[in-house]
């Protein structure tokens, strides 16, 4: 094989796409800004014109990502996921083992048509809702769930972003059109031995945490929790909890007032504070003196118990402390509880907080959300409705949660069917008959063009319109074939199946530290060279990394579930290799057995 010279568009593109992976690689920037990054330099250094530049907004696979984000949203919304996970707690009743394998049979399927990302998210509360009711340690179950989901996602083209992605780059590259099930059968071979493994080895390997403890000590109350006396010449007699704002002015959360032999739990803003309350708070001892010296309080003296639940007749009128998490892409995230008036906003105190498994103490109302963080709050049941209803947080389990627009299931379900059947039988593509079905969702008030636009991942819609360019520009100004000549000389003594081994297993490791759609449009350029290089088939490379980019369960980064499960489970980086390296070197071994099968060279 005769090496091409590397043109000077190619090497400026290979500056480019080095520059683009450093920066995902950094964390520094969000991965959509370093995708407009990539893209602009595409354009300002003539290699691609303004046209080609933002071609990768109009492009099928993109179009079809943000449709299948609006049809997955519609089916969560019409309830799907809500009445799967109920049937999921009948049937796994209080065992671990019924309810890890039923959850792999209910995440697996539901993946496959439903993005993969929101299934996680929604069943998320149910589980841990389950696991709290029956004692199950909740790190028993989640990260399974995440690895299934991934699996689940590949078994056909809708399943997830990146399927999407690679098969309209592919395309754009001439290898041709991927159907919706073509990987259906090779791909159930795989999650079949993931399935087996999860059962057996990996539920050995997967840890136990926290079982015994119970929301005081893990949010470890007790430690800041501290009372003020209201003196008579206290300038805070007669004045509201609403017009003090106490939290953002002194650090301190105000989680009940004892009046005489009177405890008022949970005070609503509109109470008057009176001579002689007795303030049950919880803070640092620093903002505790600062507030004592400034305002006429004074140290109650014992350390106050945590408020127990108020036992009222009325169930629904009870208050009870309960766990919240911030979803992907809420409107909390990047926000304190400071900036947003989190009790103004939602009329529930925030007690905890608790990031990837560990609480945090200091500074609490200063801390900036993030997708996953938990919040241990105190309310009513109908509080607790009202926040998880809006969809901000999303409450975990302790409150039967109804669903949220039942009388629509009968709609979205056929509506996906009609979808799905459209593409298979190739009546019209799969964009097409997305949008058809978002169209249709709408027209049937499944879900409104505002909850839409808000269901969106807006950063993997511009991750994908920004990189696209960058994958097609590798290929046409000889990057790819350059990087591609440079590879087949380390696997030329491998033959096709090692050379297969290697673009599999690089597509792995790399999608363990940056984002899978990235690692996906860094190597489909090179998968399609090395096929074409070697004379066959490019399918079985480009098969190969949209397994392995969909596939990955070694860090936590590096799948959004990954992330998401990491802080409700408890669990320790760590956790993950040891769970994940094992099935990802089994779904390696099946990988290089099975897609030669289906996709021969």
């Amino acid at each position: 094989m005769t090496e091409a010279a590397l043109t000077t568009d190619g090497l400026v593109t290979l500056v480019i796409a080095v520059g683009v992976l450093a920066l995902f690689l950094s964390n520094r920037f969000r991965m959509d800004l370093v995708a407009l990054m990539g893209m602009a330099a595409l354009v300002v250094s003539g290699v691609v014109s303004p046209a080609q530049g933002v071609s990768g907004f109009a492009n099928e696979a993109t179009l079809t990502v943000a449709a299948m984000f609006i049809l997955s949203a519609g089916l969560v919304r019409a309830g799907v996921v809500d009445i799967l996970g109920r049937w999921l707690g009948k049937v796994a009743g209080d065992s671990e083992f019924r309810l890890l394998a039923a959850a792999l049979l209910l995440v697996i399927p539901l993946s496959a048509f439903v993005n993969n990302t929101p299934v996680v998210v929604v069943m998320l509360p149910l589980v841990l809702g389950l696991t709290r009711n029956t004692g199950i340690a909740p790190s028993r179950i989640l990260m399974p769930i995440s690895f299934a989901s991934q699996m689940g996602g590949t078994l056909t083209l809708i399943g997830t972003s990146t399927n999407l992605l690679v098969a309209g780059l592919a395309l754009e590259l001439g290898v041709g059109r991927i159907g919706l099930f073509d990987l259906t059968l090779p791909v159930l071979i795989l999650t079949g031995a993931g399935v087996v493994y999860l059962l057996t080895v990996g539920r050995w390997l997967t840890p136990v945490r926290e079982t015994d403890v119970g929301l005081e000590e893990r949010y470890e109350l007790g430690e800041y929790l501290s009372a003020l006396r209201l003196g008579p010449r206290s300038k805070l007699v007669g004045k509201t909890l609403r017009d003090l704002d106490f939290s953002e002015e002194y650090g301190l959360e105000i989680i009940a007032i004892e009046r005489g032999e009177e405890e008022i739990p949970t005070p609503r803003g509109g109470e008057a504070l009176r001579t002689g309350d007795v303030l049950v708070v919880r803070g640092k001892m620093p903002d505790l003196t600062r507030a004592e010296g400034l305002e006429g309080l004074e140290v109650a003296g014992a350390k106050p118990r945590f408020p127990v639940e108020e036992e009222d007749i009325d169930e629904d009128a009870k208050v009870t402390l309960a766990e919240v998490i911030v979803p992907l892409r809420s409107p909390v995230t990047g926000h304190s509880l400071r900036e947003l008036h989190f009790r103004g906003r939602y009329g529930l105190p925030v007690l905890g907080i608790r990031r990837h498994g560990h609480p945090i103490s200091e500074a609490m109302n200063s801390v900036k959300l993030d997708a996953g963080d938990i919040l241990l709050v105190r309310g009513s049941p109908d509080e607790l409705r009202a926040v998880h209803q809006g969809g901000d947080l999303a409450l975990l389990g302790g409150v039967e949660l109804p669903v949220r627009r039942p009388g629509k299931l009968r709609y979205a379900l056929p509506i996906l069917g009609a979808v799905v059947l459209l593409a298979a039988f190739n009546v019209t593509t799969i964009m097409v008959a997305a949008l058809l079905g978002v169209v249709t969702m709408f027209l049937a008030g499944i879900l409104t063009p505002d909850e839409a636009y808000a269901d969106v991942d807006w950063m993997v819609i511009v991750l994908l319109g920004g990189t696209i360019p960058l994958g097609i520009a590798m290929q046409e100004t000889g990057a790819a074939a350059y990087l591609v000549a440079r590879l087949l000389h380390l696997t030329a003594p491998l033959g096709l199946l090692g050379t297969l081994a290697v673009v599999y297993l690089a597509t792995s490791l790399l999608t363990a530290v940056i984002s899978n759609n990235a690692t996906a449009l860094v190597l489909t350029p090179i998968a399609v060279g090395v096929g074409v290089s070697l004379g066959v088939s490019p399918l079985p490379f480009v098969v190969a990394v949209m397994i392995a980019a969909s596939n990955s369960y070694m860090t936590p980064v590096g799948y959004q579930t990954n992330a998401f499960v990491l802080g409700p489970g408890g669990y320790r980086f760590s956790d993950f290799f040891r769970v994940g390296a094992p099935l990802t070197l089994i779904m390696l071994v099946a990988a290089l057995l099975v897609i030669p099968v289906f996709f021969p060279f």
